[in-house]
Formats: C-alpha cells, structure tokens, sequence
C-alpha cells in the first residue's frame, strides 16, 4: 500500500516505502534484532517469576515497550508491520527522526529498559530496591511521555489525518474515520497517557510501602 495515501507521510521528501498492510504479520521475522525482546524475556524469567500487577508492567516495560520503540521506532528494523505502524502512528520516529523523540527513544532504550529489568528483578525476588528502581524508572517514563506527547501539539502534522482538531465527522467505516480514531485518540491520546498515570499510582505505592516500613513498630501490650 502507497504511503501516499497518509498525510503525513505523503509529502516526506526521499520516502518511497511501501506499507506492509498485506495481512503478512511476520514478515521481515528473521531479523536478528527480534532476538532482542525474547533474549530479555529469558533474563527476566531467570531472575524470578513476576509478581503482582507492577511486576507484569516491569516485564513488559523492559521486554516488549521500550526495545521495540528503539528498534521499530528509531531503526525502522524488526516486524515490517509494527516498524510500519511507526511510520503512520508518528513520522517524527525513523522517517523524519525528530532530535526530541530520537532522545526520548534512545533513552527508553539505553535507560529506561535498564531500570525496568532492576525493578523486575526487585519486585521478583522480593527486594526492598524494587521501590527505588520502581520510582527511577517511572520518573524516566513520565519525562520521556510529557517530551514525546507535549511538542506535537500546535503542530499535528506528524500525525495522520487530514484536519486538525482531529474530530470524526463520519462513524461509519470511512478511511479518515479510522485514521484518527485508531492512530490520535486510542494510541496517541489514551496509550501515551498510560505511561502519566502508572507512573504516579507507582510514586504513591511506593510512598505506601517504604512508610510502612520504616514505621516504628508499636510494641505489643
């Protein structure tokens, strides 16, 4: 399928990528870099069996979100679908790279997966540094969120529609109706916000956790 067909792809200067809406999910699977998230995964499991809700979103925080997001996003390698969506979700990621989300993404990749396996492997094996790790590396995601979410505003032209603001003016099954619904208001609008909300219900459990501990204990009568 043309890119042309995307706004904000179309008028990108040298771009003459095809996209992969063929119905070949897996296409480009043999590329090396897919090796990446199950190499992560494997250490991950190996450091212990996840527990509780935020031991799952440390594992996929460090296996799946923030690798792929260098890969897909910056590299334009791994799965030709998802490094595609890349490109239509955001031509700021390996299209245009745009310096911001070039940081934003190499720090998702260089720091923020880090601290993630450190707090998996805090919350797994029952360590109290799991807060710590836990509270460094939201604090990372919510910087890198509000850089990210924050500069395209005023200026949507990295997005895919063809009128800002970005209102459905058709619910039927129409092309533009899709385009904003799927790529501005589910992943831009609601996704990205996932990564402002965690990151402050982590702040407050953490708070809960670490107060509890350092309590003084009150002696029995």
């Amino acid at each position: 399928m043309s890119h042309k067909i995307y706004p904000n792809l179309a008028g990108v200067e040298g771009f003459d990528r095809d996209l992969n809406y063929t119905g070949i999910i897996l296409e480009d699977w043999n590329d090396p870099l897919n090796l990446v998230p199950l190499a992560l995964a494997a250490l991950c499991l190996w450091s212990g069996r996840p527990r509780g809700a935020l031991g799952w979103w440390a594992l996929l925080n460090c296996v799946l979100i923030h690798p792929m997001d260098y890969i897909c996003g910056v590299l334009g390698r791994g799965p030709k679908y998802l490094s595609d969506e890349y490109a239509v979700l955001d031509s700021r990621y390996w299209v245009l790279k745009d310096p911001i989300v070039m940081w934003v993404t190499y720090h998702e990749f260089f720091v923020m997966m880090p601290l993630c396996f450190l707090w998996y492997r805090g919350i797994a094996q029952g360590h109290w540094n799991q807060h710590f790790f836990g509270v460094l590396a939201s604090t990372f995601q919510l910087m890198g969120t509000i850089f990210y979410f924050w500069p395209a505003f005023g200026d949507f032209s990295s997005l895919p529609a063809y009128d800002w603001p970005p209102i459905p003016t058709n619910f039927g099954y129409d092309f533009e109706t899709y385009l904003k619904v799927k790529y501005f208001y589910i992943i831009y609008i609601f996704l990205n916000n996932i990564w402002v909300a965690v990151p402050l219900c982590v702040y407050y459990n953490s708070y809960k956790s670490l107060a509890a501990l350092l309590a003084p204990k009150k002696k029995e009568a």
